[in-house]
Order: structure tokens, then sequence, then C-alpha cells
């Protein structure tokens, strides 16, 4: 019987609490918002403060949060993605999956499993998180560095590898041919079913999109979108195939169309709320039981896990573009199993492939193997021995020093005009920002770019520090601002340091803590920050000024004419 409708919203409102609460406080002590999900839902579940206990509600939660996250997981194959997957990281990606599945599955049969049980324990544990790589790769590497591309392409590779795994997985179930007969028809209605989604999705799905935009209404394009997902959902349950196959179809359905990145955009504000629902309903099934009876055994299974997939990722990175340094620091990401991971266990107790024990302890191994993350990550950083400044093409030279006039902290709004006003006019800027999409474009503009915090020591050496004369702190963060201000005052006292403010409170904060002016933030305040940073590299204030209109006329002239109305 499902819960009340009260005590459904109740218990809602317990999971929304208990993420908000236990993600930022991950994400300060450096976990990541994963680790803040997973212990959320240890902490509200069973083996928490029991706040919720209704084992029918938890299944409930678990299957939607499941059906869900397979979705977005189907949105991330774009088609540009999946292209440059097929020109030549396919290969490596596949031998990466067949290789851990079957090293994980001998170590299983050596420990005492039966064979079809440890392939199924080698499928499960080979597929990495996309959750914890993607939020390692951001706070380290900017999208489009052999590394990033590399590992995404590994776990695209993974992703796309569960298509056949669910559709094959019931000929594992040995144990259900007694009761539910031979799994071939379902098998056999699984590879038909893939046929015809591909004929469906190449042949009509596009008329059908130009269709209903043609209407012109958002609402109607969004009804057709959530049509489609849930017609297909209802035809892989008519014909009793997993509703967990019909969610990532129906994913790649709309991301492999024309409006694709349309239906993707608009569930970019979601995904990461989505993704916690499932982290948080994977916590509260985690059963640490098992984890009692068995401590030193869950612990080297982990480890043997950890340091399977890590030799085997690092050793097939040889023949990528990944630089030797970076390769133990890209192993260790990948070498935990992930949320995909959890899905296939799921679907194998169903299809009565491998016992409850044996999924009890693989579940508990995928999540200590998720939250030992940002432990090993610690102690591979330190094999990185790359320097900040070669980590990326930031324009300079390797074991160089930038020859810089300027610092500018941050691409964004006021950034971007105040570097394109020095770099316009013949000056020496360089760029200092943590967003991989504004280093590449910053990058592509021709800037000297350095990707990562402002406030690494590292990174305000090699963007040359010691002999700038200026620094313009354009960030985002009020806080990150207020920390590169105080480092920059204590160690490089010679700045001039000229600052953006949120609001009148803000700017007052940052006169008090040493910057020598800070402005609101419009165009006009980059543009008066661009007039005095000329002037104090030399230029004649009046010509300083001509040269601030001038920009700001060209601004104007480069916008484009209003449409016409009828």
């Amino acid at each position: 019987m499902i819960a009340e409708p009260s005590n459904l919203l109740l218990n809602i409102f317990i999971y929304l609490l208990a993420g908000l609460l236990a993600v930022p406080s991950a994400k300060r002590l450096g976990l990541g918002p994963v680790f803040g999900y997973l212990f959320a839902g240890i902490l509200i579940g069973p083996w928490g403060l029991a706040l919720i206990r209704d084992v029918e509600h938890i299944d409930l939660f678990s299957r939607v949060a499941t059906v869900l996250l397979l979705f977005l997981a189907a949105l991330q194959a774009t088609p540009a993605r999946v292209k440059r997957l097929l020109d030549g990281g396919i290969r490596l990606g596949i031998l990466q999956f067949v290789l851990t599945s079957l090293v994980i599955m001998l170590v299983g049969m050596l420990i005492g499993h039966p064979w079809h049980h440890a392939l199924v324990a080698g499928l499960a544990l080979s597929i990495s998180s996309e959750a914890v790589a993607t939020h390692a790769f951001n706070e380290r590497y900017p999208t489009g560095s052999p590394l990033t591309e590399a590992g995404h392409q590994l776990l695209l590779t993974q992703a796309m590898a569960i298509v056949p795994v669910f559709v094959l997985l019931p000929l594992l179930g040995f144990e259900a041919t007694i009761t539910q007969g031979s799994p071939w028809p379902r098998v056999i209605m699984g590879l038909m079913f893939l046929g015809g989604f591909g004929i469906f999705g190449h042949l009509m799905l596009r008329h059908a999109f130009r269709y209903v935009v043609s209407i012109g209404l958002d609402e109607v394009f969004a009804a057709f979108a959530l049509l489609l997902t849930i017609g297909l959902l209802l035809v892989v349950r008519a014909l009793d195939l997993p509703l967990e196959l019909g969610a990532l179809l129906g994913g790649l359905l709309l991301i492999r169309s024309e409006y694709g990145s349309a239906i993707r955009i608009a569930m970019g504000p979601f995904s990461g709320l989505l993704v916690g629902m499932f982290f948080i309903s994977t916590g509260m099934q985690i059963d640490f039981a098992t984890f009692i009876r068995k401590p030193l055994e869950t612990f080297a299974l982990v480890a043997l896990l950890v340091f399977v997939k890590a030799w085997i990722v690092r050793n097939i990175l040889r023949h990528s573009k990944v630089p030797r340094q970076q390769r133990i620091w890209l192993a260790t990401v990948l070498a935990q199993s992930g949320e995909l991971a959890f899905v296939v266990i799921a679907l194998a107790i169903s299809y009565q492939a491998i016992p409850d024990k044996l999924a009890a302890q693989l579940v508990l191994v995928v999540a200590l193997s998720m939250l030992a993350t940002p432990m090993l990550l610690f102690f591979a950083a330190r094999r990185d021995t790359l320097p900040a400044r070669q980590q990326t093409d930031t324009g300079v030279d390797a074991g160089e020093t930038a020859d810089s006039q300027v610092i500018v902290a941050g691409y964004g709004r006021v950034g971007c005009v105040v570097a394109r006003m020095l770099q316009e006019n013949g000056f020496r800027a360089v760029v200092i920002d943590h967003s991989p999409d504004r280093f590449t474009a910053l990058r592509s503009a021709g800037f000297v770019g350095f990707y990562g915090d402002a406030t690494r020591p590292d990174l305000l050496e090699a963007a040359g520090a010691a002999r700038a004369a200026v620094l313009v702190i354009a960030l985002d963060d009020p806080e990150a601002a207020a920390d590169l201000l105080k480092r920059v005052r204590r160690e490089y006292p010679h700045l001039t340091v000229l600052a953006r403010a949120v609001g009148t409170d803000d700017e007052h904060r940052l006169l008090r803590d040493g910057a020598d002016r800070a402005y609101g933030e419009t165009f006009e305040t980059a543009l008066l920050i661009g007039e005095d940073v000329l002037e104090m590299v030399g230029v004649s204030p009046l010509d300083a000024q001509a040269l601030a209109e001038s920009f700001r006329d060209a601004a104007l002239e480069s916008q484009p004419a209003p449409a016409a109305r009828d």
C-alpha cells in the first residue's frame, strides 16, 4: 500500500531538506555533491535516523529516481559527443569495459562465486560514476583538454554499453528459468524492440518534431517530448521489458533529434537535483549489516576494485593523448563504480541473476568506492606533477612565467570588457578563470589564460603577479574576491588592485580590505575600470578617456539591429 498523500509530501520534504543540509556541508569540505547526497540518504534511512521507514515508499521513490537518472544519462549522449567517440575513442572505451568486467569476473570466481554471478558483478562494477567524474573534472581541468575528453569518452562508452547489458541480462538468470521459463523470448523481444526503436528514431521522429515545432508553442513542444517518453515507457512495460531500458532509449531518442539540445537545456536546472534524489534513495538502501558482519572483507573488496580499475584505465590511457603525468589522476577518478552500477545490480536481482546477499555486498562496495574517491584524489593529485600553467593551452611556453602588465581575474561580463580593451590597445593582459566554457572562450579570443581558482598561489605566480602592475578582480563570487584581495595584499603589495563589487556593502568591504578602487557591476563600470587601467599603464587621462569612448562606440555599433516589427 503506497503511503497516504500527507505522508508522501512529508517524505519528499525530508528528502529535499536532507539534501539541502548535507550537500553544502560536503562541498565546503571539498567532498563533492555526490558524497553529500549519499550521506543524506544514509542519515534519513533505516541505518541512520530512520526518518523514513516505509519500505514500499522507499522502493517507489528509488524506482522513479532510477528512471529519471537513466533518462538524464542518455541526454549526455549528444550527437557531437557520439561523433567524437566514434572517430577514435570508442575502441579504448570498449577495451576498458571488457577488460575490467573480465578481471573482476575472474576475481569473483577465485573467491568462490559461480561464473554467472561473477560476470554480473564485473559488468556492474566496471561502470564508473559520471557524476563524480564530472565534478572532479570541473574542479581541476577545463572542457576540451585531453584529460577531460578521454574521461568523457570512457564514461560515454560505459553508458552506451549498458543498453545490450539490459537486453541480455535475463540470460544470466539461471535460477529464474525454473519459475519463469526460458529467458530467450524476452531477449528476442528486446532485440526486436531495439531494431524498431532505431528505425522509428531515424525515419519518423524528425518529421514529427518538425511538425510540432512549426506550431510555434513551447508548451506543445514540451508536451510532445513528454508524451514520447511516457509512450516509450508504456511500450516497454507492455512488452515485459524493464522500464530502465525505456527511460534510457527515450533519452537517446530525444537527444538524437534535431531539437535534442533544446530538451537538454530545458532539463538543465533540474538535472542535478534529480541525480541527487537518486543518490539519496541509494543511500537509504545501503545494507550496513553486511559491513558489520564482514568489515575487513568489505574494505578489501573496495581496495581491490579501486586498484584493478585504476591499473586497467592507466594502462589504456597510454594509447590516448592524455599526458603521462595526468594518467594516474584520471585513472583514480574512474576507479570507483557509479550510479549505473546500482541500476545493473537492481535489474540483476529482478532477473534472479545474482542472490540478494551478493547484491547487498555489491551495493555496499559501490557506495564505499564512491565515498572514498575524494580521499584517493587528494593523494593522486600529488602524483600529478604537471604545473598548473602546463595543464592547458595557456599561451605561455612550458616552464615560463607570463609577461603580463595586467592580470584580470574573472572573464565574466566585466572582466571580458576590460581584457578586450587592453588587448585592442596593445597591452599585455593575462586572464584567470575557473569556468571551463569561459576559459575556452578567452583562449579562442587570443588571450594568455590560466584555468583554475585565482586564489591559488601557483596560478598567480604563473600569471606574472610578481612583475605585473595592476590586478583587476572581476570574480562572480564576492567571498572568492575578498580572499584573492587579502592574498594579493599579503604576497604582492606592489600591485594596484581594482575590484568589481556586488552592491554598496561589498564595495565598502573591498575598499576596507585594501582595494585601491572598487566599482559596481555594469557595462559602463567595466569601461571605467578599463579606462583607469589604461591610465595606470602609462596612457594619459585624455587619451584613456578617448579610447574608452571609442571602445563604447564600437561595441554599440557591433550589436545586431533590432528586428523589424509588422
